[in-house]
């Protein structure tokens, strides 16, 4: 069982993707906490290009992926350090029968949650500039 077998829509990532992306050193955008659900979302840059892009990334040219994810029905959750650049590995897996967890691990930031169902909110991809 990979990753996206635990998300509750996970078609657009596997029409894009022809094997889950790894979300292993991958840098973690933002996290939003949401009293709504209670919701916490998610919001990664991916290391991989997709194997089947949209013809509007082609448009764009676009060399980079964000990936958000949307976790739901928030037991707990737990952040610890923040940085303007946040890498990353994050573990996502089945903690009990009704619960998925999630770790995101890195040298900059510690993210430990626990919910009830994981969804894809989002997959964009855009131009991003080369650092040199």
């Amino acid at each position: 069982m990979n990753w996206l077998d635990l998300a509750e829509n996970p078609e657009a990532v596997r029409s894009t993707f022809e094997v889950a992306p790894s979300l292993t050193d991958v840098e973690v955008v933002s996290v939003l906490i949401d009293r709504d659900g209670p919701t916490v979302a998610v919001e990664i840059t991916l290391n991989e290009q997709p194997s089947k892009p949209s013809p509007r990334w082609e448009k764009i040219a676009a060399n980079a992926i964000n990936l958000k994810l949307q976790l739901l029905g928030v037991e707990s959750v737990a952040l610890d350090g923040w940085a303007t650049e946040n890498k990353a590995t994050i573990d996502i897996h089945p903690g009990s029968a009704t619960k998925i967890e999630v770790r995101v691990t890195g040298p900059t930031t510690k993210f430990k949650c626990c919910c009830q169902w994981l969804r894809i909110a989002g997959l964009t991809g855009y131009r991003r500039e080369s650092d040199s």
